[in-house]
């Protein structure tokens, strides 16, 4: 389903959507095809959010398109030892 008919159906709402299609465009992911599993409360969101795995995220429909921003792995960090 395009973003906007997601938009359309769920309007001013959080929804748990799973990725089908996207691409990457300068570091962000740019999804073009979602399927929504459920509509999310406003007060379950973060939550929600913290348990997705996978292609699975919680999106609000006031944005207009679903835009994700790369991160890139910082290195390991971690205590030096002196021995």
């Amino acid at each position: 389903m395009k973003w906007s008919d997601v938009r359309e159906r769920f309007p001013n709402q959080f929804v748990l959507v799973e990725e089908l299609a996207s691409h990457v465009e300068n570091d962000t992911v740019l999804v073009d095809d979602v399927a929504v599993v459920r509509a999310v409360p406003d007060a379950e969101a973060t939550k929600t959010l913290m348990q997705c795995k996978g292609k699975r995220f919680v999106y609000h429909t006031n944005n207009e398109s679903v835009v994700i921003e790369l991160r890139r792995r910082p290195g390991l960090r971690g205590r030096l030892r002196a021995n």
